[in-house]
């Protein structure tokens, strides 16, 4: 009994099979042979291509610059295990997959499927150069700020207040070139805009009440510097010594064994003696 039920699915199976084989393989021979080939040489392409790019981006430095940025730690916090040159060249290999995708599909007769495909190929350069965008804008923010963490901190003399003005243009640049690459993949930025317009106002309204007391002495000190050379022996209010250096908020002076620095307001304020040892 159990062999003639064997024996029946069988031929039903073999039946099927030759339906379909005559009824749809035969006929569509030669499309689904170039289906099959543009399989195999979208996907030898795209391995290629991503082949390509990495070793490019890698050559000219670019994977050694964005190593010292933010990018490859944003892509582990995301869960990416390469790096951003390696995203670069999976996302220049999908793009193949999906040219070559659009093409089947083109191929089979089905237009609305192709018009989405299209949207999507024409998605992915824009995506790529989004992309490139943050990571230019991250070193760019990286670099400016440091530059004005160390400008900072000569001018006002505090750790805190330089690291704040230092973080403040980092975080401002990397927030627009975030912004510029949304906007580049057609995603409205208005409320980020927005939103980044609030934070710079409030970070410079903290900035302002924290150095209000350092304005009086850093324009009192650029009068100085005109006026007192190192070197020079002065004397003012309980003060007298040998000019050892001007800084951009105080004149430090050397009084025997003590050095003093006296605040420039301090020194615009009060008569200064020139004297002679």
């Amino acid at each position: 009994m159990f062999d003639v039920f064997l024996q029946t699915l069988w031929v039903w199976f073999v039946s099927v099979l030759n339906s379909v084989f005559m009824n749809y393989v035969i006929p569509n021979l030669q499309l689904i042979v170039q289906i099959v080939i543009l399989v195999i040489v979208g996907y030898i392409t795209g391995i290629i291509c991503k082949t390509i790019t990495v070793k490019i981006l890698t050559m000219i430095g670019f994977k050694k610059i964005t190593t010292r940025s933010w990018t490859d730690d944003i892509l582990k916090a995301v869960g990416y295990r390469g790096s951003i040159v390696t995203l670069i060249g999976d996302l220049v290999k999908w793009f193949v997959y999906i040219l070559i995708l659009g093409v089947i599909i083109e191929l089979i007769g089905f237009p609305g499927l192709f018009n989405i495909f299209s949207q999507i190929a024409i998605f992915v350069p824009r995506f790529i150069a989004a992309i490139l965008i943050i990571v230019i804008g991250f070193l760019i923010a990286d670099f400016f700020g440091k530059v004005f963490e160390e400008a900072g901190r000569r001018i006002f003399q505090d750790d805190f207040l330089s690291s704040f003005t230092g973080g403040l243009i980092k975080y401002s640049v990397a927030f627009v070139s975030i912004i510029i690459s949304l906007a580049l993949i057609g995603i409205d930025t208005f409320s980020l805009t927005v939103m980044l317009a609030i934070i710079l106002t409030t970070a410079v309204i903290m900035l302002l009440m924290g150095v209000k007391d350092m304005f009086p002495n850093f324009t009192a000190g650029i009068y100085l510097k005109k006026n007192i050379k190192i070197g020079e022996h002065i004397k003012t209010g309980n003060y007298s010594g040998k000019v050892e250096r001007i800084e951009p908020l105080a004149v430090v002076i050397k009084s025997g064994a003590k050095t003093v620095s006296i605040p420039s307001s301090f020194l615009i304020k009060n008569p200064v003696e020139k004297t002679k040892q």
